[in-house]
């Protein structure tokens, strides 16, 4: 759900749904009649693709709210956008580190950034690491969407 998370607080969104904390459709469905109350025209709810199903969200949604929604997947969007100047460098970047480290006669690692620093490490530890929800982030886009 990090992506979903980040974009939701990048964008303004007013629910952001992700597998790590669950869905509550009637805390999203409160939030959207106080918008409207407060005169908002619109609203975004974003939806991680763990959690699936967002045109029966958007259909559950608007039959207990009877506010519109447009359901829209953002999977061949995403995949197709124009990466950002921060994107290809660190891709620029990642893939310097991955040939220096093949050169250097190193393999099967996995590289990431951890404080800021390219890092590399075991591929089977990498891919065995417990994900963590960034629950300070996740509350910082509860907080703002209100």
């Amino acid at each position: 759900g990090d992506i979903a998370l980040y974009a939701g607080l990048a964008g303004g969104a007013e629910s952001i749904i992700i597998p790590e904390v669950g869905m509550d459709v009637d805390k999203v469905c409160k939030k959207l009649i106080q918008g409207r109350n407060r005169g908002k025209r619109h609203s975004i709810i974003i939806l991680a693709e763990g959690v699936g199903g967002a045109i029966e969200l958007g259909k559950i949604i608007e039959e207990k709210t009877g506010i519109e929604t447009r359901s829209t997947i953002l999977g061949h969007i995403q995949r197709g956008g124009t990466p950002t100047a921060f994107d290809r460098i660190l891709a620029s970047k990642m893939g310097a580190k991955a040939v220096d480290l093949l050169l250097n006669g190193k393999g099967n690692l996995a590289l990431g950034i951890k404080c800021n620093e390219i890092i590399s490490m075991d591929i089977g530890k990498a891919l065995s690491l417990e994900k963590q929800l960034d629950r300070e982030i996740y509350e910082l886009a509860d907080i703002l969407s209100i």
